[in-house]
């Protein structure tokens, strides 16, 4: 039956799938694999070419109208170039993104191949040292007329990390892309003091050995009406350079990326926030010199600001997080590692304005963020797309259950470290005494949990949690059987990704029950104390995993394995470091049915032998694989 529907029928299906559904669905027959070819769907398919590919392969590849091309372990070898260059030829209508990143790539052939990209929108070349090592890349003219005619569509140019970079080489490649409106610079060794290598009588000079920040001004100035995103991450700019930079006439920028600038204050964040009030876009991760004042002034200026990461800038508190609520186009924030958040600030910063468009928050590492916030958070922000709560410790089941009623647009969850959540949270229980326990209630040992006071003289008592366990465990089982109408995590339907690692609260009753997600693509277990049972329940239940984690599961044995192998068909991911028991019927398994895996970690198994997995690692052709201390050497 399948077989007779009309490959236009096959293909306007297949616009209502995931990228990993339509692959399988390519699969049925050629005419649905005819189908999976159609333009219309080949939008934003990104092709990983290995140059070592054989040039028997180099016309199926080209029949596909691919977008985005990315080149890995370009060798120079005459049939690495020949298999190149003609792919790109074919392809050269339809490319829009090449990346040469980190690449072993010569002058002459960086020319040849670019002078077959006509439609070439965004160009990587960063890590490319063996590029701009000899100084000489579009030293001839003719080179730089060439790529120039090709260029003219480039908007987006990488340059990062490049060790060889200098004034001369730079300003050949800007030459011939003259429409660029987005500059990474990010890890560029720029010097700064750049008058001290001037030579004398001269205050304008490009050096051939050196990039200097006054030669990327000079760009900038005279691409100012154009250029709308720049990244100077890590590099040692300083608020004086950055007030230079961010106050040059007509330049009106809509992103900017500062990551790690470690000299980078206060000032400069103010002179940020008075000339470039168009942006869109800060990231300032890992500035470690900024305080409250900051974000106040960012709050206050960039009203416009939509995206907004804050990362490692552990300076800030609660008092600038409640001044968020003034920016009323945010999509995207990122507080993570800032130790001084707490849930006040949040709930007024974030939960203060109902209209807040918030998809994407990031708190990893927020260890005063509990479950007040939350609450708070997820009557307002439903349309939550991406939650991190990673090691935010003083989280509960109440969080859990509340997520999954009201985040039903949740695609990505963290809750790694979050060590209160038990299985009676993912079961969407808050807990059997939840309700009626008091914040200032005093524990079994009488020491009140906020006070940190007793409330008499008897301090020591005989311990009670393995009573308070059982207790525990059987009432849960009581709630379980009773089938009462709760929101499990289950009520996450459209979940893609979920990171529950190092929640040693959880166990098989919960996990067994709620991991049943259809689209999920990426689970992590890893250090849960789970069994054969939950493997079992969890590759039954969610088909379409690629990547899983299960490292330090102490507890599993080679069936589980098997489960993996056998029922997981679109894995290419697999983490089970650490997990004694496995053996080399395990890698067995994974070399008699896993297809697609690339990635693979068997480090500090005891009984899984070398040789076992070198076997595996030929015959699979696995890209990365791990294998420190294996058969007990360690």
């Amino acid at each position: 039956m399948a077989s007779r529907l009309p490959v236009e029928v096959v293909a306007h299906m297949m616009r209502f799938l995931s990228v990993s559904d339509r692959k399988e669905a390519a699969l049925v027959n050629r005419i649905w694999y005819e189908a999976s070819l159609d333009p219309i769907l080949q939008d934003d398919v990104v092709l990983h070419f290995h140059a070592l590919t054989a040039s028997d392969r180099a016309p199926n590849i080209t029949r596909r109208n691919l977008p985005h091309l990315i080149v890995d372990q370009f060798d120079n070898s005459l049939n690495s170039k020949v298999v190149l260059l003609k792919s790109c030829q074919q392809l050269s209508q339809s490319l829009q993104s090449l990346s040469l990143k980190s690449s072993n790539i010569t002058e002459s052939t960086f020319v040849e191949l670019l002078s077959q990209c006509n439609n070439l929108v965004s160009l990587n070349l960063s890590c490319c040292n063996s590029l701009f090592m000899s100084g000489k890349l579009l030293e001839m003219n003719g080179d730089m007329q060439k790529l120039r005619s090709v260029l003219g569509s480039v908007l987006n140019l990488d340059l990062s990390a490049i060790r060889y970079l200098s004034d001369s080489t730079f300003n050949r490649i800007v030459t011939v892309c003259p429409n660029l409106s987005s500059l990474s610079l990010g890890s560029a060794q720029i010097t700064f003091n750049s008058s001290s290598y001037m030579p004398r009588g001269k205050t304008m000079c490009a050096n051939s050995t050196l990039l200097t920040f006054d030669n990327i001004l000079e760009f900038l100035r005279l691409q100012s009406l154009k250029i709308k995103s720049l990244n100077l991450s890590r590099t040692a700019l300083t608020d004086d350079a950055l007030e230079t930079l961010v106050s040059l006439e007509s330049l009106d920028l809509e992103e900017l990326v500062l990551v790690c600038c470690k000299d980078i204050s206060d000032s400069g964040i103010s002179a940020i926030s008075k000339h470039q009030a168009k942006l869109k876009a800060i990231d300032l991760k890992g500035c470690l010199e900024l305080t409250d004042a900051a974000l106040n002034l960012i709050c206050k200026n960039l009203l416009a600001l939509e995206n907004l990461k804050l990362g490692k800038c552990r300076r800030i508190s609660d008092h600038a997080c409640k001044q968020l609520k003034h920016l009323p186009c945010l999509e995207m924030v990122d507080l993570s590692e800032n130790y001084l958040v707490t849930s006040p600030g949040l709930i007024e910063g974030l939960c203060g304005n109902i209209n807040i468009p918030l998809t994407h928050l990031n708190l990893n590492c927020c260890p005063s963020v509990t479950d007040s916030f939350i609450l708070s958070m997820c009557k307002v922000v439903t349309n939550l797309v991406h939650l991190d709560l990673g090691s935010c410790f003083p989280v509960t089941d109440l969080s859990v259950v509340n997520i999954s009623k009201h985040l039903k647009h949740l695609r990505y969850l963290r809750l790694a470290w979050c060590k209160e959540i038990t299985d009676l949270g993912l079961l969407g229980y808050e807990g059997i005494d939840s309700k009626t326990k008091d914040l200032h209630e005093h524990n079994d040992h009488g020491k009140c949990r906020c006070t940190r006071k007793y409330n008499s003289t008897e301090i020591f008592r005989k311990p009670t949690g393995d009573k308070h366990s059982k207790s525990m465990n059987g009432e849960m089982e009581k709630l379980v059987s009773r089938h009462d109408e709760v929101c499990s995590l289950k009520n996450l339907s459209i979940l893609r990704e979920l990171d529950l690692s190092a929640c040693s609260k959880i166990t098989d009753t919960g996990l067994t029950q709620v991991i049943k997600f259809k689209e999920l693509r990426s689970l992590n277990l890893s250090m849960v104390q789970i069994t054969d049972l939950t493997v079992h329940s969890v590759t039954s239940n969610n088909p379409s995993l690629e990547h899983l984690s299960l490292a330090q599961c102490a507890a599993l044995t080679d069936d589980a394995i098997e489960c993996v192998a056998k029922r997981l068909p679109r894995l290419t991911s697999l983490d089970i470091s650490n997990c004694d028991k496995l053996t080399n019927k395990s890698i067995q398994f994974l070399k008699e049915h896993t297809r697609r895996l690339r990635t693979l970690d068997v480090s500090f198994c005891k009984n899984i032998s070398v040789s076992a997995v070198d076997d595996l690692e030929t015959s699979r052709n696995l890209k990365n694989v791990h294998k420190r201390l294996l058969g007990g050497s360690f």
